[in-house]
């Protein structure tokens, strides 16, 4: 026997999503050493500050952006178009909303590192509840792949990004063959917001750096001190990670 089946028609379906799963790191440790509620209202703020500013954004598409939030998760969600035009507008909103969250984490405002999938597949999300095969795959991408502080790119966004110019820039390939998002590749003069957040990052660790903790960390350095090389700019040229 259905459930409510009289006042429910059971006509809900999953559909052709671009789904990111998103994971901030170290929360568990932040959640047992802190003695008020800081890192409760900071992970609050950057939430809410993220999906407000999304909706805010005068872009096609952006104010469809889906968000749900659970404990240190979060799952970004834009469901896509069959026409190729807006298809390729939606997939460069979810990435530019998932950047704008890496960047507001690494930076000083906050000072945390994050890692996470992307993918595109089957997906169903209302106030209630999320489903399918896409969220199964963001997560096994941040839980199984991302393993340092990126977000991965599934192959099938990363083909999609391939097929338009204009997403590819996105898109940057690991030592490791991995393909992940490249939240730097247009944000310019932003050397002082990652230093000073890299800074917040080595005091809440202190001097207890474990050998997964020092991988992180060399990795986001690396990351971002090689992407302030690419951009040369003249502004940015003192502001180097050091680790």
């Amino acid at each position: 026997m259905l459930i409510n089946q009289n006042a429910d028609k059971y006509d809900r379906k999953t559909e052709d999503y671009i789904v990111a799963y998103i994971d901030l790191l170290g929360m568990t440790n932040r959640i047992k050493k802190e003695k008020d509620d800081l890192t409760l209202n900071i992970l609050h703020n950057l939430y809410t500050f993220s999906e407000q500013l999304t909706k805010e954004i005068d872009l096609d598409g952006q104010k469809d952006i889906q968000f749900k939030i659970f404990s240190d998760n979060i799952i970004v969600a834009k469901k896509l178009a069959i026409e190729l035009e807006q298809r390729v507008r939606d997939i460069e909103n979810l990435l530019l909303c998932v950047r704008g969250i890496q960047m507001d984490a690494a930076s000083d405002s906050v000072g945390w590192l994050l890692r996470g999938g992307i993918t595109i597949g089957k997906f169903f999300i209302d106030d209630v509840m999320v489903w399918g095969e896409a969220l199964l795959r963001s997560y096994a991408l941040e839980d199984k792949v991302a393993n340092y502080p990126r977000i991965v790119l599934d192959d099938c966004v990363l083909q999609e990004c391939i097929r338009c110019e204009r997403l590819l820039p996105y898109c940057i390939e690991d030592f490791d063959g991995v393909h992940f998002l490249n939240y730097l590749h247009n944000c310019h003069f932003c050397g002082e917001r990652l230093k000073n957040g890299f800074e917040k990052m080595k005091q809440e660790i202190e001097s207890k750096v474990d050998d997964k903790t020092r991988q992180k960390m060399m990795w986001h350095k690396n990351f971002i001190n090689a992407e302030l090389d690419r951009k040369d700019e003249k502004q940015d040229r003192k502001y180097r990670l050091e680790f």
